[in-house]
């Protein structure tokens, strides 16, 4: 229990901006594997606006964390919050990790 409590307490603003680059980075190596055709779009809606406006596709993905930043400044009282924030950078992280894998493989 006093592992949630000091997560509680963390102030994650640098971590949710590092949230919003490591999202941005995702739609960049993505775009970057699509148009290589190295990689295949998986998530049917996401190849859907990917197909149909390249701006949309961009804006969809930066428009997630930044809602969720929004979120973030409106309950970061509850205890849940932080270690779900934490969670999901750990995510993006290893997504972009993934990333530099295929490229330095393809490269």
């Amino acid at each position: 229990m006093a592992a949630i409590a000091a997560i509680k307490d963390w102030d994650l603003k640098s971590l949710l901006f590092g949230l919003l680059f490591l999202c941005f980075a995702d739609a960049a190596f993505t775009d970057i594997g699509l148009r290589l055709q190295l990689i295949e779009e998986l998530n049917p809606l996401v190849s859907r606006l990917y197909e149909w406006n390249l701006v949309g596709y961009y804006g969809m993905k930066l428009s997630l964390p930044v809602i969720l930043i929004l979120i973030y400044y409106r309950i970061k009282n509850r205890i849940w919050i932080n270690p779900f924030i934490l969670v999901t950078i750990l995510l993006y992280f290893i997504v972009n990790l993934y990333h530099l894998i295929w490229i330095s493989y393809v490269a």
